[in-house]
């Protein structure tokens, strides 16, 4: 039997994840710095827990080689959540062009499970002279993604760019 490829990256856990993006809001206070988070989902078919897994690996395969050494990932439920310290609103869209080159693919092979992907995509900015909490900057790119899944949209949905 031959071995199936496991990702290379460690994702952080929820709590940890947390903790970093308290500490990065207070930090994007004071240094006046940005600070972007992007949340992800994806929809795979067939949806067996095979072609789920497979999805899940290729998906952390491709975060490792589209992020920063500096930005936090982490798996919550079934989203991602990238936190990206020191980066704007425009830092964060090319970042999201990035990793929609990766996924929007007709069809993925991966560990050899084929599988179709729907990546979601959802991106907020904390501006660095901004009072946002970290909990406000988590809803907006929640919003944004859910903005995105429910209008079945292909493109990152930045939060700044939903009518209200």
């Amino acid at each position: 039997m031959e071995p199936s490829f496991e990702p290379d990256i460690e994702l952080y856990s929820p709590e940890s994840f947390k903790t970093l993006l308290e500490h990065e809001v207070k930090r994007s206070r004071r240094y006046r710095d940005p600070l972007t988070i992007l949340c992800l989902a994806f929809e795979t078919q067939p949806a067996d827990p095979q072609t789920q897994h497979s999805a899940e690996v290729f998906t952390i395969n491709a975060l490792n080689l589209r992020l920063r050494e500096t930005d936090i990932p982490c798996k919550q439920e079934n989203e991602y959540l990238v936190l990206m310290p020191s980066t704007s609103e425009h830092g964060g869209r090319m970042a999201c062009e990035r990793l929609e080159s990766l996924f929007h693919v007709e069809h993925k092979t991966f560990d050899r499970v084929s599988f179709e992907l729907s990546a979601f995509m959802g991106m907020a900015t904390l501006p660095g002279d901004s009072s946002i909490s970290s909990e406000e900057l988590l809803r907006h790119a929640s919003e944004a993604l859910q903005h995105a899944r429910v209008n079945r949209l292909t493109n990152a949905v930045i939060f700044s760019e939903i009518k209200h």
